[in-house]
């Protein structure tokens, strides 16, 4: 899946934004609100083994799964029903060798093709889906969000202009951004720098956004407006944690005391949603959680559910009625099943 490669990066830089440090969930959110699922689909029957990301659109959920390298992408219906899948592993036609990120964009689906630098937008033939390229290529980022007229939202993994920036048709910046949260103590920048990668959302309107990253028990929320990024506010349930290793230079690793921390995004019209969770990483390498904080497009924090059952992916449907999530089967006699949540 994502390719979190060890590539040294600029300098950090502060921001001045808001910074919200969490007392308990139920401080910042209220108290919690119990839902329980209304309907389940066994995913393994349409062969979503492995599911990693998830988006939804208007009738749509987009699943990445890595459990077959024929089909890395499958799409259902809203109500969990098989659509099409396809978007093999691969140098042929409508295939990449990586789907590092998917994002659903003014109804458009797009991957992105870290290895190969391809940005492409999903097309559908009846039950087949196919990668087609834009002619952007961007190498090796973190991630690449398409934009509108040609622009692109780009995270640097040299931080080579900022680890955020904004390009035009041809690859050009238009504007950047460096902001990272603070390190741990004793970490270098440039190891630091390392550790920041994780998993971007894009707000409905196309002028906002939120990030979380590994090892860290935050997110960040920005805005976009004329192709300038600005950080806006940071919401902290606990810093950055990690260790530190030799592997010729220092790089990042799971620490006694990393937890996991917000592990999956998801946006509707007006609101982010986050699954979130204080376990230690090494009792959950699945990074499962069953708490979802849900945020304005600024990051205020709103509410936030407690679901009947540990998810590993979330999406949510444009209008905030329906809550999905994946659980992974996890044991013997288990099934990898979408949920889904009325709100």
């Amino acid at each position: 899946m994502r390719s979190f490669l060890f590539i040294l990066i600029c300098f950090l830089l502060c921001s001045c934004a808001r910074r919200e440090i969490g007392g308990s969930l139920s401080e910042d959110f209220g108290a919690k609100q119990e839902i329980y699922a209304h309907d389940s689909v066994n995913l393994e029957t349409y062969g979503i083994l492995r599911p990693l990301e998830m988006v939804a659109g208007d009738d749509s959920l987009w699943i990445v799964d890595d459990s077959d390298v024929e089909s890395m992408l499958f799409l259902l219906t809203a109500q969990g029903k098989f659509v099409a899948k396809g978007v093999g592993l691969g140098n042929g036609p409508g295939e990449v060798l990586e789907v590092a990120s998917l994002h659903r964009i003014g109804g458009c689906t797009y991957v992105y093709d870290a290895r190969s630098g391809q940005v492409c937008q999903v097309q559908r033939r009846d039950s087949v889906l196919l990668a087609a390229p834009l002619p952007l290529r961007l190498r090796l980022y973190d991630d690449v969000v398409p934009l509108s007229q040609g622009k692109a939202l780009v995270l640097p993994l040299m931080g080579a202009g900022g680890s955020y920036m904004v390009v035009d048709e041809v690859g050009a910046a238009l504007d950047s951004l460096t902001y990272y949260p603070e390190k741990p103590d004793g970490v270098s920048d440039l190891t630091h720098a390392l550790a920041c990668v994780g998993t971007l959302t894009m707000g409905h309107d196309g002028m906002h956004f939120a990030r979380a990253l590994v090892y860290d028990g935050g997110v960040d929320f920005f805005s976009l407006a004329d192709a300038s990024i600005t950080h806006i506010s940071r919401y902290e349930q606990f810093g950055m944690d990690y260790g530190v290793v030799d592997a010729g230079h220092s790089v990042p690793t799971l620490s006694p005391t990393t937890r996991v921390g917000f592990s999956s995004l998801a946006s509707s019209r007006g609101r982010f949603y986050a699954l979130f969770s204080d376990e230690l990483a090494a009792d959950n390498p699945m990074r499962t959680a069953y708490i979802v904080c849900v945020f304005d497009l600024e990051g205020k924090p709103l509410l936030h559910y407690q679901l009947d059952k540990n998810m590993g992916v979330i999406a949510v449907s444009e209008d905030d009625s329906v809550l999905f999530a994946v659980s992974n089967a996890l044991g013997e006699g288990e099934s990898t099943c979408l949920y889904l949540y009325s709100l």
